[in-house]
């Protein structure tokens, strides 16, 4: 009967560790971005796009961008893209002047789980 209580306790636990690590993982995260991570573009990008591996509630979810050391730009929401909804877009709406920027992002997950990151990318255009 021992034997038995013992088997059946480590089944029961390998079941519930390999199913916590499915809950762990299943959370929502950045996927990627363009402009990406310390890319440097050669034109004033006319949007920021983050692509997110579930849908985020637009509630929850906000994009900030601004020049390095400075305020936040004056644009409108970000918005989910029309036709895959985990795809957060936010028109910049004017022409970024040479130089260094930085993406501010939070996202909530349908579970009110939220996420928070932040990137750099440089323009730099020809001249």
């Amino acid at each position: 009967m021992t034997g038995w209580i013992r088997n059946r306790a480590v089944v029961l636990a390998t079941a519930a560790l390999t199913t916590a690590g499915v809950f762990v993982c299943a959370h929502l995260s950045l996927e990627a971005s363009c402009p990406k991570k310390d890319e440097t573009v050669a034109i004033s990008p006319p949007t920021v796009t983050l692509w997110f591996t579930e849908v985020p509630q637009m509630a929850g979810t906000s994009v900030r961008l601004l020049p390095k050391g400075g305020e936040p730009l004056d644009l409108e929401p970000a918005t989910a893209q029309e036709d895959d909804s985990s795809v957060v877009v936010l028109d910049v709406s004017e022409t970024l002047a040479d130089g260094d920027y930085e993406v501010m992002w939070r996202a909530m997950a349908q579970d009110g789980h939220t996420i928070r990151g932040d990137f750099a990318f440089t323009v730099q255009t020809a001249r």
